[in-house]
């Protein structure tokens, strides 16, 4: 990858974001490794997708990368990298470690830092190295009020464990104390008399793998269960085709148009984000514990 400032869509890329990029894309090398050995499918998602399928590449005020998985190939995956990624590269998820949110999973490079300060309050102690989100695809089931059922439990279970991350940013001395979270991290302290948090993500998990037969629709439950734009036909997924992004080719849901304009509208249209990379700070050459001590 080219590490020189450019200027894509009349949007200026710096050298410094060039370089978070390149580390996304090494981490994004090795995940397809793992993937390729077990013969594990992903797709590319979100941003990643619509960066592919518009620019041949990142958006140019993008700054990450999201690969998603149908549920039983997310366990799969989760399970190898456990135990074939080595440092500095680390398998970030709820049973890796302790407090982190249990519906998508992070490759992390630990020599590296890349995190929003609203992530550091939440979790100062967590691995804040420069990640690629692996993102977990789930059955929702086609009769409608299983679904709407699924959906409350998922939304419940989700309130409880944003409860937890306030309760724990409280402890934070660095962190806002306002009235929200604390009102929040009340309630945690009630519920923690009959919960803890690896109870809530296993529930998480299991009320996502409810569904066990295949359905008409899937969905991306790292958003809020149930939101339209995140719920997909089954049949998008049923083959890859091969997307140019940057200098490699990347996996993409043969119908990947029609997923888009789910998600998107009329992607076609290039319309300009914000500056995601004003949200984070990132060094592609200090390790995250050296870093978040001298901040």
């Amino acid at each position: 990858m080219n590490l020189e400032a450019e200027v894509r869509n009349e949007y200026l890329i710096s050298p410094e974001v060039k370089r978070l990029w390149a580390v996304q894309m090494d981490i994004l090398a090795k995940f397809d490794e793992i993937c390729k050995k077990h013969d594990i499918p992903y797709f590319v998602e979100g941003g990643t997708l619509l960066g592919a399928a518009r620019h041949k590449g990142y958006i140019p005020w993008d700054d990450d990368i999201d690969v998603q998985m149908l549920a039983e190939d997310y366990e799969k995956f989760c399970k190898y990298a456990k135990d074939e990624l080595k440092e500095p590269y680390y398998l970030q998820f709820w049973d890796t470690e302790y407090g982190f949110y249990p519906w998508n999973a992070k490759i992390r490079k630990s020599d590296t830092t890349c995190y929003s300060d609203w992530e550091l309050e939440m979790n100062r102690d967590g691995n804040h190295g420069i990640f690629i989100d692996v993102i977990l695809l789930y059955n929702i089931p086609d009769n409608k009020i299983k679904r709407k059922f699924q959906t409350l439990r998922l939304k419940y279970l989700a309130f409880l464990f944003k409860s937890f991350e306030c309760s724990r940013a409280l402890e934070n001395p660095y962190a806002k104390r306002t009235s929200k979270r604390k009102l929040a991290g009340a309630f945690w302290k009630v519920c923690s008399v009959f919960t803890n948090v690896e109870k809530v993500c296993k529930s998480y998990l299991r009320v996502c793998a409810s569904e066990k037969k295949e359905t008409k629709y899937i969905g991306y439950n790292a958003f809020l269960p149930g939101d339209k734009r995140y719920v997909w036909e089954r049949r998008f997924f049923e083959k890859t085709v091969m997307l140019p992004f940057e200098d490699i080719m990347v996996p993409a849901p043969v119908m990947y148009d029609e997923k888009l304009q789910v998600e998107y509208g009329e992607w076609n249209k290039p319309v300009k984000g914000g500056a995601c990379h004003s949200t984070l700070r990132f060094s592609d050459a200090i390790p995250y514990k050296e870093y978040v001590k001298n901040k």
